[in-house]
């Protein structure tokens, strides 16, 4: 008989509106997720239990155009297109996998992760644009985005960002990288793209809020740097509403996805 050919790790790039779910990480019975959904699909699919893993657990009302997940199969049998296909047409019309590839058999989409880039955004006009619903934040004045982009320069590098986490993180190490901290306008939008090694919890939406109050004169970008100093979340903006915060990207090296060739398979006598 033949020896038993070893899991395919299957990698996807995942879109999603999270407006209708509570998160994308699996919960109590009855409790509407993406993982659950995309897991419910699957094994529709390849016909046998799995579990998938995100590489980022991204909170209620969060979106995702670059989100990464991947799960073990040892279904060889179903082509990748066609099974990137197949489980779309299980899924609701607001989750998508945009892509299916074979992964290393070690990688593993969060602990693999090297960083995660979100960007957040702000509608700033008067009518609330209905069609854009649970997407972006309704922010009905202007925001002057010159101080929100001499804010934002100031978060780049490694700092203690405790000032910039909610009290419900419990993590020792609040020590982080951003790489990149941008403030645009786009038509009637203010965009902020954040990229760094990790984020705490709540962190990215603790950021905006502060710049936000930035934008609307409240204080300085100078702030920036007391908040970093005294680790005080108190000093900071608000904790803005998740409908406009989207994970754009999740980054990995090169080398981590490089997929090894299989050992032949030989059939014995």
């Amino acid at each position: 008989m033949s020896d038993p050919k070893p899991n395919r790790n299957i990698k996807m790039i995942v879109a999603y509106n999270g407006a209708a779910y509570h998160g994308w990480q699996r919960q109590a019975p009855g409790i509407d997720t993406v993982q659950e959904r995309i897991e419910r699909a699957a094994m529709h699919v390849v016909k046998h239990r799995l579990a998938i893993h995100g590489a980022g657990r991204t909170d209620a009302g969060v979106h995702a155009t670059g989100q990464v997940a991947n799960f073990y199969s040892p279904n060889w049998s179903i082509p990748l297109n066609g099974m990137r296909r197949a489980i779309n047409s299980r899924l609701p019309a607001d989750i998508a996998i945009c892509s299916a590839c074979e992964a290393p058999d070690g990688f593993q989409s969060s602990r693999s992760a090297i960083g995660k880039t979100y960007r957040y955004r702000i509608y700033t006009a008067p009518l609330k644009p209905v069609e854009l619903a649970g997407q972006v934040l309704h922010h009905w004045r202007p925001l002057d985005i010159e101080p929100m982009q001499a804010a934002a320069k100031r978060l780049v590098g490694t700092h203690d960002f405790a000032g910039f986490a909610t009290s419900a993180d419990q993590r020792e190490n609040t020590i982080r990288t951003i790489y990149r901290c941008e403030v645009a306008r786009v038509g009637p939008e203010v965009h902020v793209t954040v990229r760094g090694n990790g984020f705490l919890y709540n962190m990215v939406r603790n950021i905006v809020g502060t710049l936000m109050d930035a934008g609307r004169s409240r204080f300085g970008p100078r702030q920036i740097d007391k908040i970093i100093e005294t680790r005080d979340r108190r000093l900071g903006g608000p904790c803005v509403l998740p409908d406009g915060l989207t994970l754009v990207c999740v980054h990995y090296r090169p080398e981590d996805l490089i997929v090894a060739p299989k050992p032949l398979q030989t059939q014995g006598i």
